[in-house]
This record gives structure tokens, sequence and C-alpha cells, in this order.
């Protein structure tokens, strides 16, 4: 009697082993600057009916993901302080080293780099579909940035992934 065969055991098309990242990312990504407030992320992930954007320093280079969560989460914590605490408001107590380091605006609203997720997965042009998917889904993730040298290519998403396996 044999095993009976599971998802990762399944036989997957010829070129699909073949394929990699950048074979099938999508190459045309909007991205937001570090320094760019939240209002303006909020736009952004509005007009272009998406859920996150790649987060990039003044040399494009990928620093972080900020997504609708983020947006969210900052919020809700927000939210949560009473009208008549003695909290101090956002922005009282900023460090201006960070300041700096997000040349943000005179404006004291948060920007994506008080926002953002610094630790985003990323794979390398190169990584194999097979791999690429191993890594989506041991990390319970849908999407997955294409860099080198620190630099966005492109963004792979399971979506992405389905319609390589499809073909």
């Amino acid at each position: 009697m044999t095993a009976p065969t599971t998802a990762r055991q399944r036989a997957l098309p010829q070129d699909f082993a073949a394929l990699t990242a950048a074979d099938i990312m999508q190459r045309d990504l909007i991205t937001v600057l570090v320094s760019d407030p939240a209002h303006q992320i909020e736009r952004v992930l509005a007009d272009a009916k998406i859920s996150g954007v790649p987060v990039l320093d003044h040399d494009d280079r990928l620093v972080g993901v900020v997504s609708m969560a983020d947006l969210v989460r900052r919020y809700a914590e927000e939210q949560d302080l009473p009208a008549d605490s003695d909290y101090p408001a956002f922005g009282d107590d900023v460090d201006e080293t960070e300041i700096v380091a997000f040349d943000r605006e005179t404006t004291l609203e948060a920007c994506a780099g008080d926002l953002m997720t610094s630790e985003v997965t990323t794979v390398g042009p190169d990584t194999g579909l097979r791999e690429l998917a191993r890594i989506m889904v041991d990390q319970r993730i849908h999407r997955v940035l294409v860099t080198e040298r620190s630099r966005v290519l492109g963004l792979v998403s399971t979506l992405d992934v389905l319609r390589a396996i499809a073909v």
C-alpha cells in the first residue's frame, strides 16, 4: 500500500522547477519614502487599492514595509488615550535624532519610518519558485519583495505563484 500524496509531494509542472522570482515578479511597484507622512501613505494605498508598500530611504534602499494594518494599529493606539490624560501628545517627546534620521517635515505627524515594519522577508531574483513558495508557506506571508543589494526589483505574491503553477 502506498502513502497518499500530500501537497508537498505533488508533482508540479516541469517548467515550474526552472522558474525564478525574477520570472514572475511584479515590476511596477508603488513605493513610499521613509519620511512620507501618514496621510500621504493612506492616500497612496487607497488610490492604488493595495494593502501595503515598500518603504525606501532617500538612496532608494529598502528599509521596511508599511501596511494598512500598521496605519490602523497606530490610530487604535492613539485612540486609547483619554482626552484629559496627562500623557504627552504624540511628538511632545520626539527624539531629535529620529527627526534627522527620517528627514521628517516640520509637522509632528507620524511618517513611514515611524509606522513601518522593518523586518521584511526578501529573496533574490534567482530564487527558485519552489523555495519561494516554501518561504511563503513557512512564514505564512502572502508577499515577498525581490531585492538585490537592498534595492527593490519587484514583488511576488501568492497569486503570482498560483498563476505560474496554473499555466
